[in-house]
């Protein structure tokens, strides 16, 4: 298992060394929820519990929509296990002079605790909306799940040890000295081998930017297993027998016997990610930036960044005379792909006349579908998310309604 992890991770790092160039977002993300395991547990139950996974994400594009997303993270994944009072649970042993018995562990209030660390290597692809300010997304995919450092804390109210001698047909339930007797209130730990798994794996949810290249993510993931994390499941009893005393009595765990079916993963939760880069096209090399200015004319310059007047107090729908302007814009964005632009909404903030913050940035977000709804790549704009309080001309406030705009700012 260990030699597994190390392949998956190197190969992960090898590919990050190899494709800088594409990668088109860089993520810190964070889940948490019921992380654990699913199987059928004869004379028992299961059920995952709070667990939580901290990673790092890299988003490749394919097109302005979709992305293929990969990473590596780790988790803690927990799962209960509890079985039914009173049943008893059998498994032939030898006691300290050879003969063969059958072992007969019964309990009350029995249960584990089952945890355990795994590293994730997500393979996904995603889908997101093209708003500037909000997006929606959806991924699906898979992820290969390498698990490590497996810990089980087990304990019962009560634990009974029999022992039943098919040779002699006698039963022994009252000899503590030779390990039958009643434990009250047993507590032991236990271990079992887990193995690498697949998993089905899906999220979806909202994007907001907070600055350009910047995008938080909020939303929910669910992780459903799709190969078996169990190695084994044999004959061995919940409960070790020592002949010496019920002192040394040691749990086993049901995953290590005959009794648990095929174990697989199950999370599902809340996910928060912080995305650097998103949105933003590959660098323009030096080269093309003296392209873009030797063939930008001035004009053509300062029709792209004159300003977009709205007018009213507090509109936020384009004016049409501002969309037979953007119209030209989009021309020229088209003439010169190289180009990159800001755009930022203002709002009005005088003595007479305020407006709230969200109608700047309503304003420049509308700038931005347009464009966007006349072929230019959302990828070639950085959309502020803060308004700003900026009057046009402080000194005639008959021109107030002027600073009610939105700025294109070539990059």
């Amino acid at each position: 298992m260990q030699w597994t992890a190390c392949f998956v991770i190197a190969n992960f790092i090898g590919l990050l060394m190899v494709t800088p160039a594409a990668a088109q977002e860089f993520g810190v993300e964070l889940d948490g929820g019921l992380q654990g395991t699913h199987y059928t547990l004869t004379n028992g139950q299961t059920q995952p519990l709070l667990g939580g996974a901290l990673g790092l994400r890299y988003g490749f594009r394919l097109t302005p929509r979709w992305n293929l997303v990969s990473g590596v993270s780790g988790g803690i994944y927990r799962t209960r296990a509890s079985l039914h009072d009173g049943v008893a649970y059998s498994a032939y042993q030898v006691d300290e002079t050879g003969s063969a018995f059958r072992l007969d562990v019964s309990t009350t209030g029995y249960r584990e605790t089952q945890r355990f660390f795994a590293v994730s290597i997500p393979l996904l692809l995603q889908f997101h909306t093209s708003d500037p300010i909000v997006q929606w997304y959806f991924e699906g995919g898979a992820k290969l799940f390498v698990p490590f450092s497996t810990h089980i804390d087990v304990s019962a109210k009560q634990l009974v040890l029999s022992g039943y001698y098919p040779d002699y047909n006698i039963e022994i339930s009252n000899l503590p000295q030779h390990g039958f007797g009643t434990i009250n209130n047993w507590q032991s730990t236990a271990t079992a081998q887990l193995r690498p798994a697949a998993a089905l794996s899906a999220a979806t949810g909202a994007s907001f930017s907070l600055a350009p290249g910047i995008r938080v993510y909020a939303g929910v993931y669910l992780d459903y297993g799709l190969t078996g994390l169990k190695a084994r499941g044999d004959s061995t009893p919940i409960a070790t027998y020592h002949s010496t005393g019920l002192n040394g009595v040691e749990a086993n765990s049901v995953l290590n016997g005959p009794g648990a079916g095929k174990m697989t993963l199950l999370a599902f939760g809340v996910q928060l990610r912080l995305g650097f880069g998103s949105g933003r096209s590959k660098p323009v090399s030096r080269a093309s930036r003296q392209a873009v200015k030797d063939t930008l004319t001035t004009e053509e310059l300062d029709e792209i960044q004159e300003p977009l007047v709205f007018g009213l107090l507090g509109e936020t729908a384009l004016p049409e005379i501002q969309k037979r302007h953007l119209d030209e814009v989009a021309g020229l964005l088209k003439r010169f792909p190289a180009v990159r632009i800001s755009i930022a909404g203002y709002i009005c903030n005088s003595e007479t006349e305020t407006e709230e913050k969200k109608v700047g940035v309503d304003r420049a977000a509308a700038v931005a579908r347009y464009l966007q709804s006349n072929g230019i790549d959302a990828g070639r704009m950085e959309v502020s998310p803060v308004a700003v309080s900026e009057v046009f001309d402080p000194s005639n406030p008959l021109a107030n309604y002027r600073s009610r705009r939105a700025v294109i700012k070539v990059l």
